[in-house]
């Protein structure tokens, strides 16, 4: 299910490659290189909650045991209110919300059916 949500948001951001705001690669970017109480506080509200119900824990303490790529900005596209940064070794995922833009996913690898693999989502 996570799978196919990210590769449904992969197909709706390809629509509109190119360089994205510098928001969101800097938002990116603070992300991959933050510590995990500073990654909770950068993630949107529903993928704090989803991490924090399967992992049975608090944000910090599952984020903490996640291991996340960190990486430069290679590219970003933006659709709206959605965004997509990739990284060297990652792709991240963001959406705008009323205080910024928050990431949705991270770890995520592309598939070869052009779905992304993500350590970090969302329901």
């Amino acid at each position: 299910m996570r799978a196919a949500a990210m590769a449904a948001a992969a197909l709706l951001l390809s629509a509109c490659a190119g360089l994205g705001p510098p928001e969101v690669e800097q938002v990116a970017s603070a992300f991959a290189g933050a510590d995990p109480s500073a990654r909770c506080q950068m993630l949107a509200p529903a993928t704090a909650s989803a991490l924090e119900g399967r992992q049975a824990e608090s944000c910090v303490q599952a984020m903490s045991q996640l291991s996340l790529p960190r990486g430069a900005v290679v590219s970003s596209t933006v659709s709206g209110d959605q965004a997509q940064v990739r990284l060297v070794g990652d792709t991240v995922f963001l959406t705008r919300t009323s205080d910024g833009w928050k990431v949705t996913a991270a770890g995520c690898r592309s598939q070869a059916d052009a779905r992304y693999d993500c350590r970090l989502a969302g329901p």
